[in-house]
């Protein structure tokens, strides 16, 4: 009797402890950012770098809301691009916060596709409207005039992504980085008129909060 009594009463406590573990773990899980499947091109030595670094910041930070595609190619020399397949190059290897915020730009584009007529081809119009005479081609603008004001969306919440994940200090600085790199008239406008810009992804609910 007193041995059934002491197992029950040690039972009890160990059952709840490993619900309540396994509950906390699935938690934890529901939060991660998911599996990412990232494939290098040649496998050389700069895109196994590219790959250990994404998938460390992918363990590092909560990405899940971010990652619309989960298919990542590293591809060295090519100008990173969303579509058919997500693709990154190796810039910026020694720069988290630059290597976060391309994959972010990329996914971007995915979340952009994914709402188009939902609202973002509303959001892009709009800002057509607002801020016409962006510059096409490279590097102050991108390969024609929708592409430019899609980079205007884009890049707004590229901009807000990392934001969260860095802090405003340091996504600002990423972003300046950008601005005197590449879609330098993108970036600039983006930079100098965000609140405006931001007014108009809320009031098509583009804004992925």
């Amino acid at each position: 009797m007193t041995n059934e009594f002491m197992t029950q009463n040690i039972s009890i406590p160990k059952a709840f402890l490993l619900a309540s573990m396994l509950l906390f773990a699935s938690t934890l899980s529901f939060a991660a950012t998911p599996k990412l499947k990232i494939t290098t091109k040649n496998n050389s030595e700069k895109e196994i770098q590219r790959k250990e670094q994404i998938e460390r910041l992918a363990a590092q930070y909560d990405l899940k809301k971010w990652i619309i595609t989960k298919d990542i190619l590293i591809e060295q020399g090519v100008i990173p691009h969303s579509k058919p397949v997500l693709t990154l190059n190796v810039r910026w290897l020694d720069n988290d916060d630059a290597a976060l915020s391309m994959l972010i730009h990329e996914e971007a584009h995915w979340f952009l596709g994914e709402h188009w007529q939902s609202g973002g081809r509303k959001c892009v119009f709009r800002t057509m409207q607002m801020f016409r005479g962006l510059p096409i081609g490279a590097p102050d603008g991108s390969m024609d005039e929708m592409d430019n004001y899609v980079h205007v969306i884009v890049n707004w919440l590229e901009w807000q992504g990392l934001e969260e994940y860095v802090g405003t200090e340091r996504a600002r600085a990423v972003i300046d980085m950008k601005a005197a790199d590449h879609y330098k008239a993108i970036y600039k406008l983006v930079i100098a008129n965000r609140e405006k810009i931001g007014e108009v992804l809320q009031r098509y609910r583009l804004q992925n909060r």
